[in-house]
């Protein structure tokens, strides 16, 4: 049975739309840059800090400082930049000694945000229905019931994965199946879809900016992304945490600003 494992058959290979490669919020990458590059040397040694003490609670905090303590004409990953975004509430605390980073998903800025980019998607029959559950996830992480946020988002990012698929013409569906349309995961019987490992890879042939996005990048690069198969089969509890949670949800504006703009 397929699970969430590297498969290293080749994929066929299909030609990338060149419209269809820009980053999806390019305006907040952007902006990010510009203030990442603004800030002050003690903004910039604090924001480090910060991510470096977190890398305590979660190791994929030390990776997202790596990213933001490069020289500035360095490439800067997308869900490092969409940190940087939230990170500019700093400036609204009157004492810079009580902000709590994990506390910026609880500000109603980051759900705007949030909500703006997942309403701006394509609309399916899923979208009212998976938009209550992101909501309860955020209650969760607020009430700090991580125990069920975290698994909760490791499904929707996959989810919303699908949808994009769906939508995009790459997976159709039958009954509880979703097909491989354009046969490009090779060994599949019936060429059934059976884990997010495929999902990425398809995804990845319609758009390559996919395979730059954290959330879906299947490999040794994160452990979030590492432990999220034996996390949702129940052989860790060890990550139920709100670092993992703001990690998720972080991921989960990432991918939800890029995929609106795909179309």
């Amino acid at each position: 049975m397929y699970d969430d494992y590297e498969d290293d058959q080749p994929v066929t290979r299909i030609k990338q739309n060149a419209a269809s490669q820009k980053k999806l919020g390019s305006q907040i990458l952007k902006d990010a840059e510009i203030y990442l590059e603004d800030i002050s040397a003690d903004e910039h040694t604090l924001l480090i800090k910060t991510l470096t003490d977190l890398a305590a609670q979660d190791a994929y905090f030390q990776v997202l400082a790596d990213e933001l303590n490069q020289p500035e004409d360095a490439k800067i990953a997308n869900d490092a930049l969409n940190l940087v975004h939230f990170w500019q509430l700093i400036n609204q605390t009157e004492d810079v000694n009580d902000f709590n980073l994990l506390d910026v998903v609880n500000d109603t800025f980051f759900k705007d945000e949030l909500f703006k980019a997942f309403d701006d998607l394509s609309q399916n029959a899923n979208s009212h229905a998976r938009r209550a559950v992101i909501e309860q996830a955020l209650q969760m992480y607020k009430l700090g019931f991580y125990a069920g946020c975290v698994p909760l988002l490791y499904a929707q990012l996959e989810g919303l994965l699908t949808d994009v698929l769906l939508a995009q013409g790459f997976l159709s569906q039958k009954d509880t199946k979703f097909l491989d349309v354009y046969k490009i995961v090779p060994g599949l019987k019936g060429n059934e879809i059976k884990s997010l490992w495929h999902k990425a890879k398809i995804a990845t042939e319609m758009n390559a900016y996919f395979a730059e996005l954290a959330a879906y990048k299947m490999d040794s690069s994160s452990n979030v992304s590492m432990t999220r198969h034996n996390i949702l089969h129940g052989t860790d509890v060890a990550h139920f945490t709100q670092a993992r949670s703001f990690i998720l949800l972080l991921w989960l504006f990432s991918v939800t600003s890029f995929m609106r703009s795909i179309r």
